[in-house]
């Protein structure tokens, strides 16, 4: 009987894809020559903007755009219900930044808006001369409950900077790459697995 149960526990793991210890990972943007997404609406913004080699995390290019120094409010994806579904379905959100050795300071925004949603703003402070990333979470934030709670009509992510450069300087520059959704895993899942794991290697030494 116990090892018919194994057996079922076994079964049902291998029939499932096997989360990783971050869970599921939503690729939104990869900035490859251009401001697309994976749900088909791109990035707007008339920023002066360069593909280049440096801060790359995933791909090729990283997308390294030139700002002012005060609050710069023009990167933004108008993604619609395609990017209202993917929050709902998410548990946190992240880009990976690049600054310049240049950088006195440097702050990323990240908002979200959208049904159900109001302006929910998040400060980032970014280490010069440093890659690194910035994770949004939208548990805490309420941000996921909400887009789960709205109609799921319209949703926004707007990028938002400032900073400064030491000697001083304007325009300045961020450096973004790897723009994605990630959801964790939920514990029954993750405890399906350690204990069909655990039944496989009482199985096989019982054999």
């Amino acid at each position: 009987m116990k090892a018919n149960f194994v057996l079922l526990l076994v079964a049902l793991a291998l029939s499932s894809p096997l989360p990783s210890a971050h869970g599921a990972s939503t690729l939104l943007s990869g900035f490859e020559g251009d401001l697309s997404t994976t749900l088909g609406p791109s990035w707007a913004s008339m920023l002066t903007r360069s593909y280049v080699g440096t801060g790359v995390t995933e791909g090729a290019s990283a997308l390294q755009l030139s700002h002012g120094t005060g609050w710069t409010q023009d990167f933004f994806l108008d993604g619609g219900p395609a990017l209202a579904n993917l929050v709902a379905a998410s548990d946190t959100f992240q880009i990976d930044t690049t600054t310049p050795a240049s950088t006195s300071w440097r702050q990323l925004f990240v908002v979200m808006q959208g049904a159900g949603q109001g302006w929910s703003q998040h400060q980032f402070d970014l280490a010069a001369n440093a890659t690194g990333t910035a994770t949004l979470d939208l548990n805490t934030t309420g941000i996921k409950a909400n887009a789960l709670a709205g109609d799921q009509s319209w949703w926004q992510i707007y990028l938002i900077f400032q900073g400064g450069d030491d000697p001083a300087a304007s325009p300045i520059q961020t450096t973004l790459d790897n723009v994605r959704f990630n959801a964790i895993p939920e514990p029954a899942t993750i405890t399906l697995f350690a204990v069909a794991g655990v039944g496989l290697l009482f199985s096989r030494r019982r054999t």
